[in-house]
């Protein structure tokens, strides 16, 4: 204790050095106690060269005990000691019988000063639109077009019925709609068939078109201008309903992949209302719909009548469905119109000869979808003429065949 005395710096006043005894006792540590102790020494010099600045003349006292108890108490904030006590240290000091001053307070934690939060920088948005054009129609492209098409089926939300997209199966060269058990496909699957699942599905972003008017002028053409693949015409209706005519004038492609015509079931009564909407479809370039007409040519074969009579009777048929359910929209484009955009699968379908069970039966097939083709361009153009009164089922006007029906014909097949 006496070497620890001897180590305290002079200029302490009588209470300074106590309270710094008092600290060595309290703390154990020699290195704190003369931390303090120097601390103390500093505040009590950079004090008093204050008042010298301050033109007071006062004398230096050369005794500690001659210090003023006015100069000892002057602080310009409160005293703080920098040891935090601990519950032992405290049961220790009451058994040594030690009583400090009740002047001096101890164990008060130094108060640290807040840290300021950093201001973050604000994030300043991509200059999209200073970008070239070439880049910004990449990005929209990336954003808003499937390279397979968009395929749309029927969902429902918040109580109304909305399109909602889905995948496509692949079978070889042709692509049919998945997930409805009513499919017509033409064949069994193939061992090269490919399923789109949907981790293969892009994520479209069609929000993108909500950002500005710019942005939706020049980046709307792109989402409505691909194919669209629609499950059934309950899913084009979807589709068509909402939209205005603007919007409706950039739709290029559709292709239905399953239509109804058999019963009285609700997509079959669809197929009116969603051909209807296509009338502001100004710029369409195809329809297309896989399944029309396929029963027509299974179950309208009649053996005891030619080849030629069996295919006029299937073009005539489809001819007939066609016009029953889009007579609206055909009414509006014309017939020459109507025949450029449509597109039936089942005029233009492949006959294989390994599939005919003779050249006599495969000669026989080749002839009548030929006839077939014909017929459905003379019975298309006179139920548009016409007003839906289609000719008249007779041999004599068969045999009246115009020459622009035939050209027709052959842009079908």
């Amino acid at each position: 204790m006496a070497f620890f005395e001897a180590s305290i710096p002079q200029g302490l006043s009588p209470k300074q050095r106590l309270e710094v005894v008092g600290t060595y006792m309290y703390s154990k540590c020699t290195t704190t106690a003369l931390t303090l102790a120097w601390s103390l020494l500093g505040q009590k010099r950079t004090h008093d060269d204050l008042e010298d600045n301050q033109g007071q003349d006062t004398e230096m006292p050369t005794l500690e005990s001659e210090v003023s108890p006015t100069s000892r108490n002057l602080r310009k904030r409160a005293r703080v000691s920098y040891v935090e006590p601990t519950e032992s240290e405290f049961e220790s000091d009451a058994d040594s019988g030690y009583n400090s001053d009740s002047s001096v307070e101890w164990g008060t934690t130094r108060q640290f000063k807040a840290k300021r939060p950093r201001k973050e920088k604000p994030v300043k948005p991509f200059p999209f639109l200073s970008l070239p054009t070439e880049l910004r129609n990449k990005i929209c492209l990336l954003a808003l077009e499937d390279p397979d098409g968009m395929v749309l089926n029927e969902g429902w939300r918040s109580h109304r019925r909305v399109p909602k997209r889905d995948t496509l199966l692949q079978y070889d060269d042709k692509s049919h709609y998945a997930g409805l058990g009513n499919l017509e496909r033409p064949g069994p699957m193939s061992p090269h068939t490919a399923f789109r699942g949907k981790e293969d599905l892009r994520t479209l972003s069609p929000s993108l078109l909500a950002v500005n008017k710019q942005i939706y002028a020049e980046a709307v053409r792109i989402l409505y201008s691909q194919p669209l693949h629609f499950a059934n015409t309950a899913a084009l209706h979807h589709f068509l309903a909402p939209l205005s005519s603007q919007t409706l004038s950039l739709v290029r492609d559709i292709i239905v992949h399953t239509y109804s015509t058999w019963g009285r079931g609700v997509r079959k009564a669809m197929n009116v209302s969603a051909l209807t909407l296509l009338r502001g479809c100004s710029n369409l370039q195809l329809l297309r719909i896989e399944t029309l007409g396929h029963h027509y040519h299974l179950y309208s074969r009649n053996y005891k009548r030619t080849v030629e009579d069996d295919g006029r009777s299937h073009g005539a048929l489809l001819a007939r469905q066609v016009y029953r359910d889009a007579a609206f929209w055909i009414d509006t484009v014309g017939a020459s119109k109507a025949l450029q955009v449509l597109d039936l699968p089942e005029l233009r379908r492949e006959i294989f000869r390994q599939k005919c069970w003779s050249q006599e039966a495969y000669d026989d097939d080749v002839e009548g979808l030929k006839f077939a083709n014909m017929t459905f361009v003379e019975e298309f153009t006179y139920l548009v003429e016409g007003m839906g009164k289609g000719m008249k089922r007779s041999k004599k006007s068969y045999a009246k065949k115009s020459a622009a029906a035939e050209n027709a014909a052959q842009t079908l097949t």
